[in-house]
């Protein structure tokens, strides 16, 4: 075995591990060397007193009557505790009083949070503080919002569309379909009704531009942009992250501008050129790390690593898959006569979703696994077993030695890619994705 690697298994904790002998690595994708970075708070009044195409707070404050805060779910790591305490500070400095803000956690259609959640996320004193109101796209008072251009109307979450001042609290990162999660996605699919996400979802996620750090051309991204700007965004506030998974920027400002912004940057930090494909890509899934948003590590090895090749995964994920996702695999696999891939493949390429009374977000992660290219792929997680493994079907080992030892016979002499955090990896390829 030779040189020691490591891959991230949550922030500033790592997981060694040694390459077999013969195998060379090709990129480590490894930090760069630490600089000083402003805290949190500081890079959150910063951003807010230069917001990007934008009146600035103050401004949009003396306008408002009711402000509605939107904020990511604990699936993200956007630190919003820490965003929160300028933010809210300013608004109060402002003559804002409490009553009149209500934050809206845009869970799109996931888990309802819990109260130990919600105060992780937003804060023990936010939480008693402030209204927080869990959004649901299945309730029965959300508000319709015509779409210009479009016959379709989407319904939105009805503190939402009784605020006249919207902020938005989101991560920038690279994501398997929408190219880059955060900015628009924190209205759409955030606040949205379930049928307009079933519908945008199944009938965009196969587009061979719906990928991994893609928007260009990509109509997964392009229509959650156009439905949030119908919806209204008065301030985007974004979180950019580095290969360590810590926030390096905040950049506020209007919907558009902020986000294409952020998207700059968060390439210039993540990117990392690649002219020819390896052989083995060993990753973290980090900092996907809340059930089977694992998946989304899977985006940028996939892109990297020859077809008859292989991934070693390492997801070190903090609670266990969820029986019904694991059961619903069953569920494709009996509807589809045992050809899983063809029959979710076909109902997407008809817009239907594969599992139409489960959330979004089971038929997006599942498309993942039947989608992907077929490469070798070996699963390595604390709290993930070996039958659970394999009805996601993956492969599976206990430790990083195993699945490695596994490899080391089928590729004596591997050149190696080495993602310590696979969610904070943007492949620039030299050949067309």
């Amino acid at each position: 075995m030779g040189n020691q690697y490591y891959l991230y298994a949550g922030q500033g904790k790592k997981q060694y591990f040694s390459l077999p002998d013969g195998w060379r690595v090709s990129h480590f994708v490894e930090p760069g060397a630490e600089t000083a970075v402003p805290s949190v708070q500081q890079m959150t009044a910063e951003a807010l007193s230069k917001p990007k195409g934008a009146a600035p707070l103050q401004e949009l404050v003396s306008r408002a009557q009711r402000i509605a805060i939107i904020v990511d779910d604990l699936t993200r790591p956007t630190p919003a505790a820490e965003i929160l305490e300028v933010l809210l500070s300013q608004l109060s400095e402002s003559g804002f009083s409490r009553e009149k803000i209500t934050i809206v956690m845009a869970i799109g259609t996931h888990d309802a949070m819990t109260q130990q959640a919600l105060e992780t996320k937003l804060g023990k004193e936010v939480v008693s503080t402030y209204r927080v109101v869990q959004h649901n796209a299945w309730q029965s008072d959300l508000v319709s919002v015509r779409i210009p251009g479009e016959e379709k109307v989407v319904k939105i979450n009805p503190e939402v569309a009784k605020a006249d001042l919207r902020l938005g609290l989101s991560s920038i990162l690279p994501h398997p379909m929408a190219g880059y999660g955060g900015g628009p996605k924190i209205v759409m699919p955030g606040v949205c009704n379930y049928e307009y996400i079933r519908d945008h979802h199944s009938k965009h996620v196969i587009h061979p531009k719906a990928a991994w750090a893609v928007t260009q051309g990509n109509p997964f991204h392009e229509y959650c942009m156009k439905t949030a700007k119908a919806i209204g965004l008065d301030l985007s506030i974004n979180c950019v992250y580095d290969q360590k998974g810590e926030v390096n920027r905040i950049i506020a400002g209007s919907l558009e501008t902020a986000f294409a912004e952020a998207v700059k940057v968060c390439l210039e930090k993540l990117g990392h050129r690649f002219e020819e494909k390896v052989d083995v890509t060993i990753t973290s899934t980090y900092p996907h790390t809340h059930g089977h948003q694992f998946f989304k590590g899977f985006s940028a090895p996939d892109i990297v690593t020859q077809k008859t090749g292989a991934v070693l995964i390492f997801a070190p994920v903090v609670a266990p898959i969820v029986s019904e996702f694991l059961n619903s695999f069953n569920v494709v696999k009996e509807k589809s006569n045992d050809n899983s891939a063809a029959y979710v493949k076909d109902m997407l390429s008809q817009g239907k979703p594969f599992l139409p009374d489960k959330p979004m977000d089971f038929n997006m992660a599942m498309s993942n696994v039947f989608l992907r290219p077929q490469i070798r792929a070996i699963l390595v997680s604390p709290l993930i077993s070996k039958e659970e493994a394999r009805t996601m079907r993956l492969e599976y080992a206990s430790s990083m030695e195993e699945g490695l030892g596994r490899l080391r016979k089928d590729y004596p002499e591997a050149r190696t890619a080495i993602f310590p955090a696979g969610g904070l990896v943007i492949p620039m390829t030299a050949w067309e994705r």
